[in-house]
């Protein structure tokens, strides 16, 4: 069973991040194709919002992934001769050329939030809204459908209280713990691809598939019911963190160390 979780979660990690790229390339091709230019603007204005989160988040849960992918394999696969151990120290990279995550926190919390009047935010929380109105009557994914709900509502609250704190009280303090909102966003929009994801895979099973199919689509049921329950709920640990305005980084002496 451990192994089961552990390639579960990669599987989860993996296919969560891909589904975030080609969200990214898609709506990079409407920026530039799309018939009116009302459409190519929303869709430019989405992506320019998501960037942070495209780079950050797969290149955080790729190594995760490839950690856990030399785990299952146990001494074998920690060797250097082993693939998995290449692809960890290759993807290892990814967090800090992609402009870095803490950069990448930044950029979301002090800069794509509250740009252009929060269009790029409001257009996000939008887009994730949508899904939840299409799936919450579904049998199969209304369980999903409301825990990402609850999870937007989080979401929203810990982001005004963001936004007033680093008007009201010390930018410095807020931004301190930027990463921390930029892991729970990302968790917020990955849950919300896996639903999109478990809405096509629940359609297909409703009508005659292949047997390969069908292991197909219950494969991705089950990764995003594991995303659910096993990664969404962090994002409470992490709200009670940024809500509180919690200093202990920031109050951390060099001398200390």
């Amino acid at each position: 069973a451990d192994v089961r979780r552990m390639l579960l979660a990669q599987k989860a990690y993996a296919e969560g991040a891909y589904a975030l790229c080609l969200l990214g390339a898609q709506l990079a091709d409407d920026a530039a194709t799309a018939p009116t230019e009302e459409e190519r603007s929303k869709a430019f204005e989405l992506l320019d919002f998501l960037t942070p989160m495209i780079k950050s988040w797969p290149s955080e849960y790729g190594p995760k992934a490839n950690s856990l992918a030399i785990q299952v394999l146990g001494g074998s696969g920690y060797v250097n001769e082993h693939p998995v151990e290449m692809m960890y120290r290759d993807n290892r990279l990814n967090p800090i050329h992609e402009g870095t995550t803490g950069i990448q926190s930044l950029d979301l919390l002090a800069r794509k939030v509250p740009q252009h009047g929060l269009a790029g935010y409001n257009a996000c929380l939008a887009a994730i809204e949508v899904t939840i109105a299409e799936t919450g009557s579904e049998p199969q994914l209304a369980e999903f459908s409301a825990a990402l709900a609850d999870a937007v509502s989080l979401l929203k609250q810990v982001t005004e209280s963001l936004l007033g704190g680093m008007v009201e009280k010390n930018i410095d303090l807020v931004l301190a713990n930027s990463v921390k909102y930029l892991d729970l966003f990302g968790n917020v929009v990955i849950a919300w691809l896996w639903l999109r994801q478990g809405a096509v895979a629940s359609l297909a099973l409703s009508g005659d598939v292949h047997d390969s199919e069908e292991k197909f689509y219950r494969g991705k049921l089950q990764a995003m019911q594991y995303f659910y329950r096993y990664e969404l709920p962090e994002i409470s640990v992490w709200a009670k963190i940024l809500l509180d305005l919690d200093d202990t980084c920031y109050t951390m002496s060099p001398d200390w160390f």
